[in-house]
């Protein structure tokens, strides 16, 4: 009877062990697939931003994967160097010095990336590894035949770039020594740069923008602005870098040859005097441009007018002309970058402080219907107001303002989601917070409006609190 029952009882906890270790298979199992199913379905999904390392020679691009739930984790092997140094920009919240846009760009084919090393006058350029790591094509970086470049884009196998000599540790060059300059290279079928043409820009204008046509890739945007004087009366936080104060912007038109050779066909004035033209901004204050972005569907081209918190339209034309058609009211404060949707329904623009009889603490991020005739006269439908602006400072304008504001952005290739890159303003002794240059991840809902979903700290990924982080571009692949 005991042999009966031993047997038993030896099948039961035989039995029961198999069953067990098929449960802790079956849980491991089920485990690594999900994990396995989470991988998958962020492969191939990247975004790049840039550190702007002010230290010599670490200057660097950061990379991160993009699950679906927007939050960035940061790809092995990040970040990678460009071999080159960022532009250090202690001014105390002086205007121009890191205004620009576009300073990463990809390939048309999403196989390599282009950024620029400020400071050292070159562009590095990169092949994306199937991983979504970088490595340096041969002889990069580059020179790129100017000062300060700050700006790119890319028509097929054309790279453009905007030098703004704007960088304040070099001096001689930026007191006439040099001038700004749009310029083109080719890109070599390894990816190296060839320099092609280039032309400079008079009277110490400034790049900071340039930009190919969405719909003619021939005809090419460039965007100068210049605001060189000291505000605040006593030269204790500012100072001239050049031999007198200036207050100016244009833009540009350009058309590309069969050579890539770029040739000037328009420069246009901003409208200061223009019949039916109703100042909806600041009186007494020029019309400055900043950020330039055109429409997918129709001949015109967005200019944000950060003086007077206007968004300006123009018509162009296939010979590069420009025609000035109105401007519209922006409700943030000091209106920078502008970005349209791929179906040119849907307008972003970044406005740089808060505005202070909105009640404001942030800068904002507001959403414009350019659908259907509303294309030329576009309408604002929504703003939101950014987290984290991480105290305040009085700038060189004595003027408060937060300690972090935002600037470049990029919209992911499914138009989900809207990322904004913050940067730490105040980079005197005076902050001693090593916050401020954040990442945010702002979800695009059905019909264009946002929704912040994650704000990350930049610090943790490699980007110096002394640094200011710049551009953004995601890749799916």
């Amino acid at each position: 009877m005991k042999t009966i029952t031993g047997t038993i009882h030896g099948i039961f906890a035989s039995l029961m062990t198999k069953a067990i270790m098929f449960i802790s298979t079956g849980t491991f199992l089920f485990s690594l697939l999900l994990t396995m199913a989470s991988t998958a379905h962020s492969e191939g999904r990247f975004l790049y931003i840039q550190s702007n390392n002010i230290l010599e020679g670490q200057n660097s691009i950061i990379a991160y994967e993009r699950p679906p739930d927007g939050k960035l984790k940061p790809l092995p092997g990040s970040p990678f160097l460009t071999g080159g140094t960022g532009m250090n920009n202690n001014t105390h919240g002086k205007l121009g010095p890191q205004d620009n846009d576009t300073p990463i760009v990809l390939s048309t084919d999403g196989k390599r990336l282009f950024t620029v090393n400020i400071h050292s006058n070159t562009i590095a350029a990169f092949d994306i590894m199937p991983d979504g790591s970088l490595r340096h094509v041969k002889g990069s970086p580059f020179p790129s035949m100017g000062v300060g470049p700050v700006s790119l884009s890319i028509s097929d196998d054309i790279l453009l770039v905007a030098n703004r000599n704007g960088d304040y540790h070099q001096l001689e060059e930026l007191r006439g020594k040099a001038s700004g300059n749009y310029a083109s290279f080719q890109i070599n079928d390894d990816g190296s740069l060839t320099f092609l043409s280039k032309i400079d820009v008079k009277d110490g204008h400034k790049p900071i923008q340039v930009l190919v046509s969405s719909r003619n890739n021939k005809i090419v945007f460039g965007d100068d602005f210049e605001v060189d004087a000291d505000f605040d009366g006593n030269g204790s936080r500012s100072w001239l870098a050049g031999n007198e104060p200036r207050v100016q912007g244009q833009l540009h038109v350009f058309l590309l040859d069969d050579k890539g050779h770029i040739a000037e066909t328009d420069t246009v004035k901003m409208p200061e005097t223009i019949e039916g033209y109703k100042y909806l901004g600041m009186d007494g204050v020029p019309s400055l441009p900043l950020g330039i972005w055109d429409h997918p569907k129709k001949d015109l081209l967005y200019v944000g007018f950060v003086t007077r918190n206007e968004l300006g339209v123009y018509r162009y034309s296939s010979e590069g002309k420009l025609k000035f058609v109105t401007t519209v009211p922006n409700s943030g404060q000091d209106i920078c970058w502008v970005l349209v949707n791929k179906a040119g329904t849907r307008l972003y623009t970044v406005n740089n402080l808060p505005r202070n009889e909105a009640n404001d603490v942030a800068a904002t991020v507001s959403i414009y219907d350019i659908s259907g005739d509303k294309a030329e006269e576009p309408v604002e439908i929504g703003r939101l107001q950014l987290p984290l602006p991480g105290g305040w400072f009085v700038n060189n304008r004595m003027v408060k303002q937060p300690n972090s504001t935002a600037f470049q952005m990029d919209l992911d290739p499914t138009e989900n989601f809207l990322y904004v890159i913050n940067q730490r303003i105040n980079q005197t002794d005076e902050n001693t917070s090593k916050e401020g240059n954040i990442l945010h991840t702002l979800k695009v809902d059905e019909s264009g409006m946002l929704e912040v979903v994650a704000s990350r700290h930049l610090g943790q990924d490699g980007v110096p609190y002394h640094s200011r982080p710049q551009g953004v571009v995601t890749l799916d692949r």
